[in-house]
């Protein structure tokens, strides 16, 4: 008889350790609290316009990555029937203005470096060697065979010989952020440009290595964007045999005394909030961890080193976003990539801001009907903006709703003025805020990453998941290593279930 894994969430890491679980024998259930799968990696229609919540790129997503064939199978970029899905690539990440003078990052590198040492020739040394670490963090690999305390001596030389050049380029920039990065330039519009698109108090070295995923051709975004990648994901899992219960949150992770060790516990099922017991042979919660933690099972059997980081709240920052996005009644030519300027001087959740950004989000044909385009503004918001939205939510609804409109409409006004032919052309169509990941996904302080990796942040990477004193479970999801997202999520997944399986004797190589 088939041994039983309950899955505890939808999204990603939870998707791929069913679509595994289902590839390496085993029978697989996806209990999900809201009434799609796909968690963060979603999207949503308003008026004929397609949102996109989640993929601005994918990390090593083209053929010519190993990774490549995990994408693929797991529903990023193919589907049930094996077929591939194309991405669709930037021609850069981001472009950033100040005082009249503008700067892209372009994909090309070699246009983006020779434009960033024409505007500010007194920066060469440090702009030489900002693109030599970017060029070298483009050998980065994602590791999808297996986790890294479970590979062997071989597979491990290898990735790591390939991985050489990353390595360097993160040690000469180890004690590096983003803040001391923009602070080595000399221009004005540079020192703007290094903190534009990631949080300051993000190491640089994180900055380079997702711009370097987006030059070296695998950054791609898959068509049809976040909702079609998790419906995809879902229809492979079923089609493997896999069973998902949507609409059926858990309430409790039921623990009995383990019959082999003293004093520990083993998991044998999950209590729903309908009441309902279900009980299997291993538990994967695949939900956010500080939830798991304070709801779903007891405080004191976290992780150690995943407990000191939520211990240390100032070195292990949590960052999110406010978000608008507008409908334009013309294709918006005016605007196109994200590009970041300053702006007057505006409130939103008690912070003064001088700078915003703008996207029009017409990579893929499905964003906005033809003719029109879909405009986004988003803003990163630290834990203070995350507990002034959690308030007005959860004390004033009407409140919450018209600190939303406000924002929204003080950020049109600026957008009108920076795009002055666009005026009367735009109208709000949706927000959302930190809150929203919260109300949505659980997420802990509405993070859509993991904690900010600074300087003094502790080691997360590669926790394997265990619990000491509890049998059975296995952790999946992105909260197990650094910063990395939707790679960090799938591979976790997968990860997981070769775990079950070295646990067992087994071979942890899951054949197609």
């Amino acid at each position: 008889m088939k041994q039983k894994i309950i899955i505890i969430g939808g999204g990603v890491a939870g998707l791929t350790a069913g679509i595994y679980a289902q590839k390496a024998g085993f029978d697989s259930v996806i209990y999900e609290k809201n009434p799609l799968l796909g968690g963060q990696c979603t999207g949503w229609r308003r008026k004929g316009f397609y949102i996109d919540n989640c993929i601005t790129w994918l990390t090593n997503g083209s053929p010519k990555f190993p990774v490549y064939k995990m994408w693929k199978e797991v529903g990023f970029l193919g589907d049930e029937n094996g077929n591939a899905i194309e991405a669709r690539q930037h021609d850069a990440f981001w472009t950033s203005e100040h005082n009249g003078q503008s700067y892209t990052f372009w994909a090309d590198l070699k246009r983006a470096e020779k434009e960033m040492l024409e505007l500010s020739p007194q920066d060469k040394k440090e702009i030489k060697s900002f693109f030599k670490a970017v060029r070298m963090c483009e050998n980065l690999r994602v590791p999808y065979t297996a986790p890294l305390d479970m590979m062997n001596l071989w597979d491990l030389t290898k990735l790591g010989l390939k991985m050489i050049p990353v390595g360097l380029a993160m040690s000469k920039y180890k004690k590096c952020d983003l803040n001391d990065l923009a602070a080595r330039f000399k221009h004005p519009l540079l020192r703007k440009a290094f903190t534009d698109y990631l949080p300051g108090e993000y190491l640089a070295s994180i900055m380079m290595n997702a711009y370097a995923s987006i030059s070296n051709g695998g950054g791609g975004v898959p068509d049809g964007g976040s909702l079609k990648v998790a419906q995809r994901m879902e229809a492979i899992y079923k089609k493997l045999g896999g069973k998902t219960f949507p609409k059926q949150p858990v309430k409790e992770i039921l623990l009995e005394d383990s019959a082999n060790n003293k004093g520990k516990k083993r998991a044998v099922g999950i209590l729903l909030e309908s009441g309902e017991k279900v009980f299997g042979d291993w538990i994967i919660p695949s939900c956010d961890p500080h939830y798991l933690f304070h709801n779903l099972i007891d405080e004191k059997y976290m992780p150690p080193r995943l407990k000191r980081a939520y211990d240390n709240p100032k070195d292990h920052r949590n960052g999110s976003t406010f978000h608008v996005v507008y409908e334009c009644s013309t294709p918006a030519p005016e605007i196109g990539r994200r590009t970041y300027f300053d702006c007057r001087p505006y409130d939103l959740a008690g912070v003064t801001m001088t700078r915003m950004n703008m996207k029009n989000y017409n990579l893929d044909p499905i964003n906005a009907p033809e003719g029109k385009a879909l405009i986004e503004v988003k803003v990163l918001e630290k834990e203070e903006q995350f507990l002034y939205w959690k308030n007005l939510r959860e004390n004033d609804k009407a409140a919450y709703d018209a600190a939303k409109q406000k924002a929204a409409a003080d950020i049109l006004e600026r957008l009108e003025e920076r795009v002055p032919s666009l005026k009367g052309k735009l109208s709000y169509l949706d927000a959302w805020t930190p809150y929203t990941y919260t109300r949505y996904c659980n997420s802990y302080m509405g993070n859509f990453m993991t904690f900010i990796t600074g300087k003094n942040s502790s080691n997360l990477f590669n926790i394997n998941g265990a619990l000491k004193d509890v049998e059975n479970i296995v952790l999946a999801g992105q909260w197990l290593s650094m910063p990395g997202g939707l790679p960090m999520a799938m591979t976790s997944g997968k990860f997981a279930i070769q775990r079950i399986l070295r646990s067992q004797g087994k071979s942890i190589k899951i054949e197609p």
